[in-house]
C-alpha cells in the first residue's frame, strides 16, 4: 500500500510539472504562465458509502442499515481555469447486510482502503467564462484508482490472478463536486462519486455479475496552496503593431531620403542657427486598438513624456483631443469612443502621474475629422499645448 501511495502522488505530481511547461489555455484565452507551485490545493473530507450488489440490494434491510462511513484525503492542481488533476487516499467501512463468503454472514463490517488519480473539468469556467471569485462551482471527474480489502490480509486464492477472484482491484471512478468558494485559498465542497471494481473484492464468488460498484457522497474542506488565481494574458492588437511597423517604415524611409542629401553646400548662402529661448512641444499621440479606450501599456511612454514636460514647463497646459476611425462603427457610437479615449488618457495624467487637473483639458470628435491619412492611425488620442 506505501508503494502504491506513492505510486499515486507522484503521478500527480508529474502532471502537475510538465502541465507548467506549456502556455495555460482554455476556451481559446492564453493565461499568463505561473510558479510550479501555484494552482495547488489540499482537501480533507468524511462521509458515508453504499455498496451495491444485487445480493446486497435483495437483502431484506433497511437503507440506513446499508450506509457504512468513510473519509479522504486529497491533494490537487488546477493546470488552468478549466482542467485539473487530483490525487485521492481514502479509506472506509462496508456495512454487508447479504451473505459474504469469508467475511461473514448479515452485517458483519469490511474495512478497505484505497486511492484514485482523476481529471477535473470546471462546467461552470467552461462554459460561462472564468471567474475567480465565483461562489459555486460545479465539477465532474473521471479517474482510475485502487481498492484492498481489510478483513482478511492474506489473499483468498493465493495461486490465482493478481486482482481477478481476490480482496484487492482497480477501480474506474466518476463523481460530480459541488465547490463552494467562502475565501481566496478556502473552500467547502461536496464530492459524490461512484465506483466500480471486481465482484470478488467483497470475497464473495459466484455472483450474478463479474462487477460490483459503490456509491460515495463526502463533505470537506480545501485549503489553497500558493496562488489561486489565474491572469489572462493581454495580447497586442495585430492592427495596433501594423500601425507601429507602417510608421517605423515611414520614418525610415525619410531617413533614406535624408542620407541622400550633400553633407555641404558651398553655393547655398549661409544660414544662421536660430536659437531657441525655451523648448517647443512637439505633439503627441496615443494610439488604440479597434473599438477599445483602454491604453496599452506601449503606449504608456507617450503620457509619460507628456507627463514629464508639463512638470518641466509648470505654465503650461495639455489639451487632449481623441478622434475614431471613419471606416469602422457608426458616427454615433464613434464620436462616444472618442470621448471614452479623451477621457481615459486625461485620468491617466491626472490620477496616475499627479498633474493638477486644471492644467489638463479634453476635446472628442468622434470620426467627423481625420488627422491621419492611414485610417488606423486615427485610433488616436493627440496631445496640444496650450
Amino acid at each position: 500500500m506505501k508503494k502504491f501511495s506513492l505510486l499515486l502522488m507522484s503521478a500527480l505530481v508529474a502532471i502537475g510539472m510538465s502541465a507548467q511547461d506549456v502556455q495555460n489555455v482554455s476556451n481559446g484565452t492564453v493565461y499568463l504562465k505561473d510558479k510550479a507551485s501555484d494552482h495547488w490545493y489540499i482537501g480533507l473530507s468524511g462521509g458515508t458509502n453504499l455498496y451495491i450488489t444485487k445480493g446486497e440490494n435483495d437483502a431484506d434491510a433497511d437503507f440506513g442499515d446499508r450506509l457504512g462511513w468513510m473519509g479522504q484525503l486529497e491533494v490537487g492542481k488546477w493546470v488552468s481555469p478549466i482542467w485539473g488533476v487530483r490525487g485521492v487516499i481514502d479509506a472506509g467501512l462496508i456495512k454487508h447486510v447479504a451473505d459474504v463468503p469469508l467475511v461473514g454472514p448479515n452485517g458483519l463490517d469490511h474495512n478497505w482502503i484505497g486511492g484514485h488519480v482523476d481529471v477535473m473539468y470546471n462546467i461552470n469556467n467552461a462554459w460561462f467564462g472564468y471567474n475567480p471569485n465565483r461562489v459555486w462551482n460545479l465539477i465532474p471527474y473521471v479517474g482510475m484508482g485502487y481498492m484492498y480489502g481489510m478483513a482478511d490480509w492474506k489473499k483468498p486464492n493465493e495461486d490465482g490472478d493478481t486482482f481477478k477472484g481476490q480482496n484487492q482491484s482497480l477501480t474506474w471512478n466518476a463523481g460530480l463536486i459541488n465547490n463552494f468558494q467562502v475565501a481566496k485559498n478556502f473552500s467547502i465542497f461536496i464530492d459524490l462519486g461512484y465506483r466500480v471494481m471486481q465482484e470478488t473484492f467483497d470475497f464473495a464468488r459466484g455472483g450474478d455479475y463479474e462487477w460490483d460498484s459503490m456509491l460515495s457522497g463526502v463533505l470537506g474542506v480545501k485549503f489553497g496552496l500558493g496562488k489561486q488565481e489565474f491572469t489572462p494574458a493581454e495580447l497586442m492588437d495585430y492592427n495596433l503593431i501594423n500601425d507601429l511597423n507602417s510608421q517605423i517604415n515611414r520614418l525610415r524611409a525619410e531617413n533614406e531620403e535624408l542620407s541622400k542629401r550633400p553633407a555641404s553646400c558651398p553655393e547655398c548662402p549661409e544660414i544662421q542657427p536660430v536659437v531657441q529661448e525655451e523648448t517647443v512641444y512637439v505633439p503627441n499621440v496615443v494610439f488604440f486598438r479597434l473599438n477599445s479606450a483602454k491604453i496599452d501599456k506601449g503606449q504608456q511612454i507617450s503620457i509619460y513624456n507628456t507627463a514629464q514636460y508639463l512638470k518641466e514647463n509648470p505654465n503650461a497646459k495639455v489639451k487632449i483631443t481623441a478622434y475614431a476611425d471613419r471606416l469602422t462603427g457608426t458616427p454615433a457610437y464613434n464620436m462616444a469612443l472618442s470621448e471614452r479615449r479623451a477621457k481615459a488618457v486625461a485620468n491617466a495624467l491626472i490620477n496616475e502621474y499627479g498633474i493638477d487637473s486644471s492644467r489638463v483639458s479634453v476635446d472628442w470628435k468622434g470620426d467627423t475629422e481625420q488627422p491621419y491619412e492611414v485610417n488606423e492611425w486615427n485610433r488616436v488620442a493627440i496631445f496640444f499645448t496650450e
